[in-house]
């Protein structure tokens, strides 16, 4: 079914931009849901960290995050940390407690949490590509939350939509920032901060597991090569 909205001129974003997407009146849905706190958004509750690095040697080890590399709350990567040197573009710089999101293509459901259990080689910086929004807690609490949020149904509707451009679609800065955050969901946030923060332990748990046995046929096949 077409979606149709009419824009007088004085309506017209920034420098007049004409992309039908940026007018999309399903970009307002969240803001239109019972459910939504019309004095909260996401943007009163985290700062964007906007610190980049380029290839330097001075950075020494880096541990990098793709946008691969975050998928369904988690991050996955298993990579090793490279020289400062050879990081490839720019990249952000990245902490842990930090949430991460992909601007690019949402539909990949490329956000996660970055947990303290994700633990570069000794003082190794964690860098992450700049495709990310790297969101940051204002105070010693918790920001978990807000990843299950980034993840459900409504919220990824709404970046979908939101998404500009035809080869790498993208949904910009201010369209994250102004997603309301509803009462019931802010009053819960400390618990939910924890089960999330649970979930990334049980994740690493697995993750060990299976990676020493994964050693441990290695070592069999090993003993009985010729």
């Amino acid at each position: 079914m077409a979606v149709w909205t009419i824009k007088t001129l004085d309506q017209l974003v920034g420098n007049f931009v004409m992309g039908p997407e940026r007018y999309d009146p399903r970009r307002n849905h969240l803001q239109e849901s019972p459910g939504a706190n019309s004095n909260c958004v996401l943007g009163d509750l985290i700062c964007l960290n906007r610190k980049t690095v380029t290839a330097s040697a001075t950075l020494g080890q880096c541990l990098v995050l793709d946008t691969s590399d975050a998928k369904e709350g988690i991050i996955t990567n298993r990579k090793p940390t490279v020289e400062g040197a050879l990081i490839g573009s720019q990249k952000k710089v990245v902490a842990h407690r930090d949430v991460i999101i992909s601007r690019l293509r949402p539909y990949l459901r490329q956000a996660a949490y970055v947990d303290e259990a994700i633990e570069p080689e000794g003082n190794a910086t964690i860098v992450a590509s700049t495709e990310f929004f790297v969101l940051r807690p204002l105070d010693e609490r918790s920001i978990a939350f807000l990843v299950p949020f980034l993840l459900c149904d409504a919220v990824q509707k709404v970046l979908s939509v939101s998404q500009e451009g035809g080869h790498h679609p993208r949904f910009d800065e201010q369209t994250l920032l102004s997603v309301p955050m509803p009462d019931e969901w802010l009053e819960q946030r400390d618990s939910i901060s924890k089960d999330v923060e649970r979930a990334a332990q049980l994740y690493r748990q697995q993750q060990g597991i299976l990676s020493k046995l994964v050693q441990r046929a290695t070592s069999v096949f090993r003993e009985v090569s010729p």
